[in-house]
C-alpha cells in the first residue's frame, strides 16, 4: 500500500487536534486566561501530558481556575487530567449544552440538581447575579471537589450534601464520579446511605417567581419529575438528562406538555449496552 493515504490520515487527525486545541483558549473571559486553557487543549488532546501542563500553567499547579466568557468572568476550577472533569468542562463549555443566553426572563432562585463539580452553578451565578443559586450533590466524594469550586464564587451558593428525591429522611447511593445513583431501596454490598431532601417540598417552601432548574440525577428524574411539576412557577426552564427508554421518557415528558411546557431535545447519545439513550432536554414555560 502507498503511504500517501498513510500521511493524509496521519495530516487529517493532526487537522482535527489543532482545532480542538483552538477551542479553549477561544472561551477565555479575559487575555491572561488563554495561556491556561491553552494548556488544557494541549492536555486534553495529549500533545503534552497532564503534568507538563501543570508545571507550564500560570501558576505552575496541575489546578486551573480560568474566568470564561460563558460564565461571565466567574472562574472555574479544573483539575489537569481529571477526565470526569474535563468532560463535564467539554459539555457545558465548548459543547453548550445549558444555554442560559436564550432564557428570555431572569429567574429568583436557580437550583442545581446533581451538582458534580460545580460548573452549571458558576454559569448561572455569572449570568444572574442576583438570583439565589442552591446545588444539590448526592454523592460524598465529589463534596470536596465540589465546595472547591464554590469557594470560588464567594459565599453566594446553598450547598445540600444531599440527594433529591420525594421523601426525607435517607436513601441508598451506589457508584462513583458521574455515575453514581440513588438506589432506591435495592442496597447491595456496594451502596451506601445518604441523606435526601424532598425536593418537591423544598420548592414549594421556596415558592420561586422565576425558577432555572437543572435535573441530572442518573435516573431518579422518573420520581422528581411528576412529583415536582405541581410546584413548578409558571416561568420556569429546567434543563433535564433523561436516562431512560423513548417510551418511558415521553411517558415523563408528556404531562410537562400539557402544562404548558416547550420541550427541546438538546443532545442525545446512546448508553452503554444500548438499554436506552442519555438525552439532554430543554423544559420551558413562560406565561
Amino acid at each position: 500500500m502507498p503511504a500517501f493515504p498513510i500521511r493524509m490520515n496521519m495530516l487529517g487527525r493532526l487537522r482535527r487536534k489543532i482545532e480542538t486545541i483552538r477551542r479553549y483558549p477561544r472561551l477565555a473571559w479575559k487575555p491572561a486566561d488563554r495561556r491556561d486553557l491553552w494548556l488544557l487543549g494541549l492536555s486534553r488532546t495529549h500533545i503534552i501530558s497532564p503534568g507538563l501542563a501543570a508545571c507550564l500553567t500560570t501558576r505552575h499547579r496541575r489546578c486551573i481556575t480560568p474566568g470564561l466568557d460563558l460564565t461571565r468572568g466567574q472562574r472555574v476550577r479544573l483539575e489537569l487530567g481529571h477526565d470526569g472533569q474535563i468532560d463535564v468542562f467539554d459539555e457545558i463549555f465548548l459543547g453548550q449544552i445549558y444555554d442560559l443566553r436564550g432564557l428570555g426572563f431572569v429567574p429568583d432562585l436557580v437550583a442545581d440538581c446533581g451538582g458534580y463539580c460545580g460548573y452549571f452553578t458558576a454559569m448561572a451565578a455569572g449570568f444572574f447575579p442576583q438570583a439565589r443559586l442552591v446545588c444539590f450533590e448526592a454523592n460524598p466524594d465529589n463534596i470536596p471537589m465540589l465546595e472547591a469550586q464554590l469557594a470560588l464564587l464567594g459565599s453566594r451558593v446553598e450547598l445540600h450534601a444531599s440527594a433529591v428525591y420525594v421523601h426525607e429522611g435517607f436513601i441508598s447511593f451506589s457508584g462513583t464520579g458521574l455515575g453514581g445513583a440513588v438506589t432506591r431501596n435495592q442496597a447491595d454490598s456496594r451502596s451506601r446511605t445518604i441523606p435526601c431532601e424532598d425536593f418537591p417540598r423544598w420548592l414549594q417552601a421556596c415558592a420561586p417567581q422565576r425558577l432555572v432548574w437543572k435535573l441530572d440525577v442518573e435516573g431518579a428524574e422518573a420520581e422528581l419529575l411528576p412529583a415536582t411539576l405541581p410546584h413548578l412557577p409558571a416561568t420556569t426552564t429546567c434543563f433535564l438528562e433523561t436516562h431512560h427508554p423513548d417510551a418511558t421518557c415521553e411517558a415523563l415528558l408528556a404531562p410537562y406538555r400539557a402544562a404548558g411546557f416547550s420541550v427541546d431535545e438538546i443532545r442525545r447519545r446512546p448508553a452503554a449496552g444500548g438499554r436506552f439513550d442519555y438525552v439532554e432536554w430543554r423544559l420551558q414555560r413562560q406565561p
